[in-house]
């Protein structure tokens, strides 16, 4: 089994669909730093320094915090644990085909994410409709995660792939598909689209994360994913 693969390879896929989100950061990066030159008397040694402090203090700051914990460590350990380690080989052992996996593991993680509505509804005081539109568009969005989650298990076969993907996603939240700041980041967001289109299937091919045995490459035992298809329709 390749271990470094599993962390590097999807987590650079991941960061395809969020190049804009990616680019906007790192203007407003540039320009905070900019400011801070400026009025800080320009760069220097010091100021470098100062930054570098601020950074620290943050850091430390958002560790010590319960809710990163569980939003960056625990939660993506844990749904992916069920999720995937559990539930996506209990679906292919019971007879279910991958792409099949694919929709149910999705479906029932979005489920899980239901109990926001009563934090949203109460602690937040939205409108029930707001709540509902709020927690649909969640739901939405866990579905597909949970799709691409799925996918990089049942390709790689290793259970890190999701969890780095998961974490990503959950740091980085939605991705921003326009900015009235600057037309360039919808052009790197779809840049980014069509790049993590193109490498998709061939950045998680079995073969990249697998020692091949027996002439397999797969990690449950399909030879191919086309094959696979092929034969489910047969």
């Amino acid at each position: 089994m390749k271990q470094w693969q599993a962390l590097v390879l999807p987590l650079a896929l991941t960061s395809l669909m969020y190049a804009g989100s990616l680019f906007l950061k790192s203007l407003l990066l540039f320009d905070f730093w900019r400011q801070y030159a400026f009025f800080g008397g320009g760069l220097s040694f010091d100021s470098f320094k100062c930054a570098l402090a601020r950074f620290i203090d943050w850091l430390s700051a958002i560790s010590s915090n319960v809710l990163t914990w569980r939003n960056y460590v625990v939660a993506p350990l844990t749904e992916e644990l069920v999720f995937r380690a559990c539930m996506i080989p209990i679906l292919l052992c019971g007879g279910f085909k991958p792409y099949s996996a694919m929709i149910l593991c999705p479906v029932f993680f979005s489920l899980a994410h239901l109990n926001h509505f009563m934090e949203i509804y109460t602690k937040q005081n939205y409108r029930i409709m707001q709540a509902a539109m709020v927690i649909g568009l969640q739901l939405g969005y866990t579905v597909i995660f949970g799709s691409f989650a799925s996918f990089l298990f049942i390709r790689t076969g290793h259970l890190a792939a999701p969890i780095v993907a998961h974490i990503f996603c959950n740091f980085m939240g939605l991705p921003v598909l326009y900015s009235p700041r600057s037309g360039i980041v919808s052009l790197a967001s779809i840049m980014g689209l069509v790049g993590f289109l193109w490498l998709l299937f061939p950045i998680t091919g079995p073969g990249l994360y697998n020692d091949r045995i027996d002439n397999c490459s797969c990690w449950q035992g399909y030879c191919s994913w086309r094959e696979q298809i092929r034969i489910s329709y047969m």
